[in-house]
């Protein structure tokens, strides 16, 4: 089934769902019948996370610009300075996430329930557990318990971030369990990031669980040990290479290009390599620099200074990389570097300093040889020289570690660069740019206007861009 199917699924299901209240699930014209129509919700599921939450959308792009990966060569204010309104992140709350991915796993677990079709259902539990994943550390408080149903005229409550988070874990968890089952139905097309294979969904959740349970070494109440060993137990299940990600196969067909691409090349051509970034791989005498960026006018790498006035053209910055805007570039739900990494900051936690070192290791050498071969004249980094860099900048502190998961996440999971910030600090060279709205890179998101405007007795008062999540107790 070509990608031009799936993305156009997406667009029907978003457009179908603005049209009323996010949790009205009243009849539908894509409310299941029949258990083949499981794997046209899923395929939606799947392309709605993937296009519009994971590999594009405003959780993707304030990311990168507020870590300062990339950077807008436009006059400011902008996403760079931190201007932020209530509508900017509409789309991703109550449209992507809360009325397609959430509802549409909701319906896909309350039919497979009953035609004991198991791995939909694990599928979908998981899915559900990465969406809610990513709207609490973007809002902390949000709608769980009761968010998908239709109670108080569609007026969730909110629930605390730790409960939340205490979900997530009981979806994982559930949907380990059902994936575990043999189901009377097996999952087909819709499926689109592993065909159906149980096993892969498995590891994937639990390379999940130890993401959420890193995400709370330093939350009240919470030890850090004790959520490295928590992580630690996962991992030992969770994927065992780059082949294991899920991944959604964009192409070079109009229409159906990864949404780097899209974005880039048809909305915003003034997103280019962040001045920050370049220098920081400049410092390290990173070999990955020709690949995250290109050469600018005068064949060096200059990127532009997050919230600067703009240049007179263009050019005379250097664009991101090539590789990454490629049409068929597909961001992973989940990268194994970063799998990597988070074994290393386990281990560092726990005073494991060999298995640490070996973990932030096999990261900083995985990263290097997927670029291989990606860059500028096809830059190719051979094995002497990540041996050289890694040697050149061992683990020395958490820092160190944070810093090269943060390189790694360039494009593939600036979100997960930002929650890295908020908890730890780092890289703590990191500062507010020039023209900046606040004087320090912001904790959080503001709620949205869906919101404040149609639930307004339940949405958390007092909350701004500079108030904290619950688990950022840095």
């Amino acid at each position: 089934m070509k990608i031009t199917k799936y993305i156009t699924l997406v667009l029907l299901v978003v457009g179908l769902a603005a049209c009323s209240d996010y949790l009205d699930i009243n009849t539908d014209p894509n409310q299941p019948e029949s258990p083949g129509d499981l794997d046209l919700l899923l395929a939606d599921v799947v392309g709605t996370t993937s296009y519009n939450l994971v590999g594009g959308g405003n959780w993707t792009r304030y990311s990168a610009q507020w870590m300062q990966q990339i950077a807008n060569n436009a006059a400011a204010p902008s996403n760079d300075t931190y201007r932020v309104n209530t509508s900017d992140c509409n789309n991703e709350w109550a449209f992507s996430s809360y009325a397609s991915v959430l509802i549409n796993c909701k319906r896909i677990i309350e039919f497979a329930e009953e035609s004991g079709q198991s791995h939909h259902i694990g599928i979908s539990k998981v899915l559900m557990a990465h969406n809610y994943g990513m709207l609490t550390d973007w809002w902390g408080d949000i709608p769980f318990t009761d968010a998908l149903l239709r109670e108080d005229g569609g007026k969730p409550t909110y629930d605390d971030q730790e409960t939340v988070y205490n979900g997530i874990q009981a979806l994982l968890d559930e949907g380990i369990a059902e994936l575990s089952k043999t189901p009377d139905m097996t999952v087909g097309s819709g499926d689109i990031y592993y065909n159906g294979n149980a096993t892969a969904w498995v590891q994937l959740a639990y390379a999940l669980k130890a993401r959420y349970y890193m995400h709370l070494t330093n939350a009240p109440g919470y030890d850090p040990a004790a959520q490295a060993a928590l992580a630690l137990s996962s991992l030992e299940k969770a994927m065992t290479g780059v082949a294991d990600e899920a991944r959604f196969p964009y192409d070079i067909a109009p229409g159906s290009e990864a949404p780097w691409n899209q974005w880039i090349a048809k909305f915003a051509n003034t997103m280019q390599i962040s001045n920050y970034f370049v220098g920081m791989l400049q410092g390290l005498n990173d070999p990955r620099l020709p690949i995250v960026a290109d050469l600018n006018d005068q064949s060096v790498y200059l990127g532009h200074v997050n919230g600067a006035t703009p240049t007179p053209t263009l050019a005379e910055i250097s664009s991101i990389g090539a590789y990454f805007l490629d049409a068929d570039f597909d961001v992973p739900l989940m990268a194994y570097t970063e799998q990597l990494f988070l074994k290393a900051e386990a281990h560092w936690i726990l005073g494991e300093t060999a298995d640490a070192e070996a973990a932030y290791a096999d990261g900083i050498r995985t990263h290097m040889q997927q670029l291989s071969g990606n860059g500028e004249l096809n830059t190719v980094i051979d094995d002497t020289a990540i041996d050289d860099y890694i040697a050149a900048n061992p683990l020395t502190g958490l820092e160190d570690l944070i810093t090269q998961k943060y390189i790694a996440s360039f494009v593939v999971g600036p979100f997960e660069a930002y929650n890295d910030y908020r908890r730890t600090g780092f890289p703590s060279s990191l500062t507010s740019p020039p023209n900046a709205d606040f004087p320090e890179v912001p904790t959080r998101m503001i709620y949205t206007d869906t919101e404040v405007n149609n639930n307004s007795a339940n949405v958390p008062q007092g909350v701004t861009l500079d108030s904290k999540v619950w688990w950022d107790a840095n």
